[in-house]
């Protein structure tokens, strides 16, 4: 018997509201963010292409309270931050576990405690009182933490694979040349929102450099039905929650992203809490995971233009 597969989504729409009740403690939208350098970025930056054997990751130095470099993972899929709870007594911090608030993630919500950190500098970026829940287990794989980047504002999170360097600064920052563009929208969460067509049916994609795989809602399923002679596979989805998700991977009909054509690829298909939280339960709508985006040569997400820039890889033609 094949294994399921594990289809990850580390934090996909972390914290898109805080609820306030006895012990739940409401956040405040407000937030500081200015630039500051950091002494050397190619030093403790780390990016991991997608394997045939594993799933990609983007991973970035990150400074708390001036102590690191510690090692989050990106997740272009959520807008806050968390933090793993080893990290605590190395900050020095006081936990309170009577105080927590509700985290919704992929497959769910969870009530979690969370610690205030002064001071959080990634690449150029620096956010100040940020108020990061803890979560702990095997989500993070070892990472410290998770970077929240749907809730920096108007910033660009640049990844190269090819020379393994990560680098998160302002959507001023032009790239070089040969990358492919992709016109995205900002949701009201602050995600990048793409529309593609997958078996000539329009479908509103989400990038989630937080996901492991590419991920479809039921709405997709249906619309394809036709087009997919093989039966799913079964897979679980994880998220930072204590749910898991049941699902089906299924080979996709060629996906179409902007000027990108993508073949041979599986989707896991599953009813997860995220698709609804976002509003995208009703028509056809997907996840598009670190799969597809840790297949090219470099990746640019300029959250501050609305835009998804690849850069094909020279050597392989098979994938796009």
């Amino acid at each position: 018997m094949r294994p399921i597969p594990w289809i990850v989504f580390w934090l996909a729409a972390l914290l898109p509201m805080m609820q306030a009740a006895a012990g739940v403690h409401p956040a405040t939208s407000a937030k500081s963010i200015s630039a500051a350098p950091v002494v050397d970025p190619a030093s403790s930056l780390f990016a991991c292409p997608t394997q045939p054997d594993r799933s990609g990751r983007v991973v970035a130095a990150v400074m708390l309270d001036g102590k690191g470099p510690f090692r989050f993972l990106v997740d272009s899929g959520a807008d806050a931050s968390m933090i793993s709870p080893r990290l605590i007594p190395l900050l020095q911090h006081h936990l309170n576990r009577d105080s927590v608030m509700q985290v919704d993630g992929a497959t769910g919500n969870q009530l979690l405690p969370w610690v205030t950190i002064d001071r959080l500098q990634a690449g150029e970026v620096v956010e100040r009182s940020v108020r990061m829940p803890l979560v702990a287990g095997d989500v993070l794989q070892g990472l410290d933490g998770v970077l929240g980047m749907a809730g920096f504002g108007a910033k660009m999170v640049e990844v190269d694979f090819a020379h393994n360097r990560v680098w998160i600064a302002d959507s001023e920052k032009s790239v070089g040349p040969g990358f492919l563009v992709i016109p995205a929208v900002r949701t009201e969460g602050g995600l990048l929102q793409v529309s593609a067509r997958i078996g000539g049916v329009p479908v509103a994609v989400i990038i989630d450099t937080g996901a492991s795989n590419t991920l479809g809602n039921a709405a997709l399923r249906s619309a394809l039905l036709r087009q997919m002679s093989q039966e799913a596979a079964p897979a679980r989805v994880f998220g930072v929650t204590r749910q898991v998700a049941p699902g089906g991977s299924i080979p996709s009909p060629t996906i179409t992203l902007g000027p990108i054509a993508i073949q041979r690829l599986h989707i896991v298909y599953s009813r997860v809490a995220i698709f609804k939280l976002w509003n995208l339960e009703s028509h056809p709508a997907a996840i598009v995971g670190m799969d597809v985006l840790g297949s090219v040569s470099a990746l640019v997400l300029d959250y501050g233009r609305a835009r998804v820039l690849l850069l094909p890889r020279p050597s392989r033609t098979a994938r796009s």
